[in-house]
Parts: structure tokens; C-alpha cells; sequence
């Protein structure tokens, strides 16, 4: 004769596997997390490596905004972030694909692949990174920058994570290209750790902005 489980001990089978999964639960969270700030790391990379190629190509000079029809309007655009950003994807050679400015972590997704550049350079962008709906950027960025103008291309931050991409954690990309990860501690943001996240040099009156009769040329100038 089979013996059967009887109802009770279904009981305490099913409840030691819920205690089980409650107690790795946190720990695949966490590796889940870990696995999307390598991720945004790699996101930054590959960033820094497209701008740094930009400013060999234009005078030593990050690019500024361009709108949604490839235009830079002298004085006019937003040098920063997504408008910035979305010049490497309309000039060709430097990034192919809008999914890069998307961190995994958010809620963010990436803009269209066919002419995905439109939708990131009139993306709304906010510093919380909560955004409107159809946010296609997951990092802040200062345009508009020359590398010779610099103090130090090590120690300037030009693109970080938004505040709450990562919650406590963010990555940072520096001028000279590499990224590094920045922790808070108890009482101080981690965005607020230093003035080079601040992502706002120009209000210290230590870079200047390109003139206009300087603007770098986009793609087909």
C-alpha cells in the first residue's frame, strides 16, 4: 500500500519552502542589482568611449543638444543630457543604438531603433530620473565641455546615473573616460559626494561655453 502525504504534512512542506524562498529572495535581489549596476557601468563605457571619439573628431570639444531634427539652434538648445546625448546616435560612427542610455534598473525603455536619436533628443528628462512616461534616458549629462579647458579629465564628472537609478549607488563617467561607482553614506546623497557630480560646472565660472560661431558641425554639415 502507497503511502500518502496527509494534509498536515503538505502543510509544513509547503511552509518550509516559503521560509526557504523568503530567505533567498533578498539575496537574488541583490545580485540582480549588482548585475544591472555592472550593466549601466558597461551603459558608460561605451558612452565615454563614443564622446571621446566625438571631442578627437570636433577640437577637443564634447557635443551639445541638437533637437529633433538634427539641429544645433545656436544659444537655443539644451546643452545637457538627452538632447546632448542624442548626438551620438544622429552622428554616425560613434553609438548605434538608443538602448545604451537605458539603465536596467528603471523603468526607462529605450527609444525606437529607427531614428531612435528624435526621441531621445526631445526626451523629458528630470534628476530623480522618474520623468514623464516615455522617458529614454537614464543618465544626466554635461554638454558642451573642451578637454583642454579641464582642470583635470580625471576628476570631472560629465555623466552620471539619475539620483534614483540605483537608489544609494550611483556611476559616474568621467572625462578622461573611466567610470566609477559611487556609494552614500548615512547622511549624504551620493550625487552630493563631490562638486564634480554636481553635473552643473558652469554656474561655478569654471568652463566656458562654446561661442557660437564655434558650435561643432552635427552629421551632413
Amino acid at each position: 500500500m502507497k503511502k500518502r502525504f496527509t494534509l498536515i504534512e503538505l502543510l509544513v512542506v509547503i511552509g518550509i519552502i516559503a521560509i526557504l524562498a523568503s530567505m533567498l529572495m533578498p539575496a537574488l535581489s541583490k545580485a540582480k542589482e549588482k548585475a544591472n549596476q555592472i550593466a549601466c557601468t558597461n551603459n558608460l563605457n561605451n558612452v565615454g568611449k563614443a564622446l571621446l571619439m566625438y571631442s578627437n573628431d570636433y577640437k577637443n570639444m564634447f557635443t551639445i543638444g541638437i533637437d529633433e531634427n538634427g539641429k544645433q539652434e545656436d544659444g537655443k538648445l539644451k546643452y545637457h543630457n538627452s538632447p546632448g546625448l542624442a548626438n551620438l546616435l544622429y552622428c554616425p560612427g560613434y553609438l548605434d543604438t538608443p538602448q545604451i542610455f537605458v539603465c536596467r534598473s528603471t523603468k526607462h525603455k529605450p527609444a525606437p531603433v529607427k531614428d531612435g536619436w528624435k526621441d531621445v533628443a526631445k526626451n523629458s528628462d528630470s534628476n530623480d530620473g522618474k520623468g514623464s512616461g516615455d522617458e529614454y534616458n537614464s543618465y544626466l549629462y554635461i554638454g558642451g565641455l573642451v578637454t583642454t579647458e579641464l582642470p583635470s579629465t580625471a576628476e570631472c564628472g560629465i555623466a552620471r546615473d539619475k539620483n534614483k537609478n540605483h537608489k544609494s549607488y550611483g556611476n559616474v563617467l568621467f572625462a578622461d573616460g573611466h567610470v566609477d561607482g559611487i556609494s552614500a553614506n548615512k547622511n549624504t546623497n551620493w550625487q552630493e559626494k563631490d562638486n564634480a557630480f554636481s553635473m552643473n560646472p558652469y554656474d561655478k565660472d569654471e568652463f566656458t561655453l562654446p561661442e557660437e560661431n564655434d558650435l561643432w558641425p552635427t552629421s551632413g554639415e
